[in-house]
C-alpha cells in the first residue's frame, strides 16, 4: 500500500510539473536561446554558490562569477527566469524600454513600495515622477545654494575637533550634513537642530535596515513572509522601520505646524506650482488633489530622506576617501577650487559648472563604487535586445559594478582611479550606457542634479579646509551589497589642516 501511494505521488508531481512547463512552453524556448550555466530541474541554477552564506562574500563570488562570463546570461532561480545585460547597448534598449519600468522583486523586502524609489508598479511610478519631476528642476534647485553652504560649514566646524586625532569614519558624519541639508531644501523644516547623535543613528539604522533587508534577499528559503516573521531578525527589521517612519511622522507634524502659523500670521503666498519644492508637491497631492493616500505620502518622505541621505553621504565620503588614497589628484583638486572659488564663504550655484576636475573626480569615484551595485528590472512584455528575445516575466538583472570595471570599456586600468577617464574626449568615445551610477532611461534617478550640487558645494569647502589622508589602498576595499553598495573597511580618513 506504502508503495503504491509512493507511486501516485510520484506520478502526480511528475504530471502537474510537466503541465507546468507545458504552459509556460514560450517561456523555455526562448530562454533556451540565451547562454547561461547548466540547470538541475525544479532548483535550476541554486546549486550555484552553495556553501558562501555571508552577504559580503556572495557579493564577491557573483562578481567573481560574472566576470568570467559573457554575457547576456541566463540563470534559473527555481521557476523563476533571470537574465543579465551588461553590454552598454543592451542596456539602453532595456532601460529606454516601457516593458521594463517594474522594479524587480527584491525591492517588496525593503517595504517602503509607495515611494517613487521604491515603487513596483509602473502607473503609480508614472503618476508620482510626473507630479514630482518639477521639484528638481533647475527653477529649484537654484534656491538650495544657501541652505547646502550653510550645512557644509556646520560640517567643516565640527570636523575641526578630528585634524590630526589619527584615523576616524568619516561616513556617519557627512550624514549628518546631508540629513540636515535634506530637511531644510527638500522638506522646509529644521528638525533636531543640533542634534547629531540623533542624526547620526538614524543614518546608522538606515544602513543596518538596508543591511538586514539584503542578507534576506540571499536567502530565498526567508522571501515568505509567513516564516520570515517568526525570526528575530523581523522584529529587528520592524523596530528599524518604525524610526524612519516615526522621523517623518515628525517631518509631517512640522510642516503642519508651520502651515498653521504662517496662515494664521501672514496671508497665504503659494509657490507657483513650477517652483514648489517636494514636501510643497507632496502635500498638495495628498491633501489637495487627493491622488495620494496618507500612506504613499509618508513613504515618499521616507523614501527621499533615504535617497537624498544615504546615497548622497556614502558618494561624498567615497570621493574623499579616494582622494586621501590619492594625495597628487587631492592637491589638483585644491588647485581647481582655490583658482575658481577664491573664497568658500559662499559657493553660488554658477561656480559649480567651472569645478571641471572635481566632478571628473566625482564621477570617477561612483564609477569605482557606485552606490547601486546593482539594478533589477521585470520584462512584462517580451522584449528583443541584439539576438535575443527576452521572454515576458523575466527577471532582467544588470551588474553595474561589473560594467564599470569592464576592460573592453575602460581599458586594462580599469581596476584603478583615474579621473581622466572623464576627459570630454574619452567620454565622446564611449557608449552613454557604459556607466550609469544613476541609473538611466525611463527610470532614471530624479535627484542627479540635486546630488552633483550638494557633492561639489561640499567637497569644494572640506578640500580646501582640510588635507585628507588614509591607510587603506585601494586594492584593499571589500563590499558588501545592501540597498546601496558599502565599503566593510569604513571611509576610514585622518585630517590636516591647510
Amino acid at each position: 500500500m506504502i508503495e503504491f501511494l509512493v507511486f501516485v505521488t510520484c506520478c502526480s508531481v511528475a504530471y502537474y510539473y510537466l503541465t507546468f512547463r507545458r504552459s509556460r512552453k514560450r517561456l523555455y524556448e526562448l530562454a533556451a536561446r540565451i547562454p547561461g550555466p547548466f540547470d538541475w530541474p525544479i532548483i535550476g541554477s541554486l546549486h550555484l554558490g552553495v556553501g558562501v552564506t555571508k552577504s559580503r562574500d556572495i557579493f564577491e563570488y557573483m562578481t567573481q562569477f560574472l566576470h568570467k562570463l559573457e554575457l547576456p546570461t541566463r540563470a534559473w532561480l527555481g521557476p523563476f527566469l533571470v537574465v543579465a545585460f551588461d553590454h552598454p547597448e543592451h542596456v539602453a534598449v532595456i532601460l529606454n524600454s516601457t516593458h521594463c519600468i517594474r522594479r524587480s522583486f527584491m525591492y517588496r523586502f525593503f517595504r517602503f513600495d509607495k515611494g517613487l524609489l521604491m515603487t513596483p508598479d509602473p502607473q503609480h511610478w508614472k503618476l508620482l515622477r510626473k507630479r514630482l519631476n518639477s521639484s528638481f528642476s533647475p527653477l529649484v534647485l537654484k534656491n538650495f545654494a544657501p541652505a547646502f553652504n550653510e550645512c557644509a560649514d556646520k560640517l567643516v566646524t565640527s570636523l575641526d575637533k578630528y585634524v590630526d586625532q589619527g584615523t576616524f569614519d568619516l561616513l556617519p558624519k557627512v550624514s549628518e550634513f546631508t540629513i540636515t541639508a535634506t530637511l531644510l531644501n527638500l522638506f522646509k523644516v529644521d528638525l533636531r537642530a543640533g542634534d547629531n547623535e540623533f542624526k547620526e543613528k538614524f543614518a546608522v539604522n538606515a544602513e543596518k535596515l538596508w543591511t538586514l533587508v539584503w542578507r534576506r534577499i540571499y536567502q530565498p528559503w526567508l522571501h515568505l513572509d509567513f516564516f520570515y516573521q517568526f525570526m528575530d531578525r523581523f522584529q529587528e527589521e520592524k523596530q528599524r522601520i518604525r524610526m524612519i517612519r516615526d522621523f517623518s511622522h515628525e517631518i509631517s507634524a512640522a510642516r503642519d505646524s508651520t502651515r498653521i502659523n504662517n496662515n494664521s500670521e501672514h496671508p497665504p503666498q503659494e509657490d507657483p506650482p513650477n517652483a514648489e519644492v517636494l514636501i510643497d508637491r507632496l502635500e498638495r497631492m495628498a491633501f489637495e488633489t487627493q491622488e495620494i493616500d496618507q500612506e504613499t505620502f509618508l513613504s515618499n518622505i521616507d523614501t527621499f530622506m533615504f535617497a537624498s541621505n544615504d546615497t548622497t553621504s556614502n558618494v561624498m565620503s567615497t570621493t574623499l576617501l579616494m582622494l586621501a588614497m590619492h594625495p597628487e589628484i587631492q592637491e589638483r583638486v585644491f588647485a581647481e577650487v582655490s583658482q575658481v572659488i577664491p573664497t568658500t564663504n559662499f559657493i553660488p550655484q554658477e561656480a559649480l559648472s567651472k569645478l571641471v576636475y572635481l566632478e571628473m573626480v566625482i564621477k570617477e569615484s561612483m564609477r569605482l563604487v557606485p552606490v547601486g551595485s546593482i539594478l533589477g528590472r521585470i520584462c512584462e512584455k517580451e522584449l528583443t535586445v541584439d539576438q535575443w528575445t527576452i521572454p515576458a516575466g523575466t527577471e532582467v538583472v544588470i551588474p553595474i559594478f561589473k560594467m564599470h570595471r569592464n576592460k573592453a570599456v575602460w581599458g586594462e586600468r580599469s581596476e584603478e582611479f583615474d579621473p581622466d577617464n572623464f576627459l570630454p574626449e574619452r567620454c565622446a568615445k564611449r557608449h552613454p550606457y557604459a556607466y550609469i551610477p544613476f541609473s538611466g532611461g525611463i527610470r532614471n534617478c530624479i535627484g542627479m542634479k540635486y546630488a552633483y550640487m550638494s557633492l561639489k558645494i561640499v567637497l569644494a569647502k572640506l578640500i580646501a579646509r582640510y588635507r585628507f589622508r588614509t591607510e587603506l589602498k585601494l586594492e584593499q576595499l571589500k563590499f558588501e551589497p545592501s540597498l546601496i553598495l558599502l565599503i566593510v573597511n569604513k571611509h576610514m580618513v585622518r585630517l590636516e589642516r591647510r
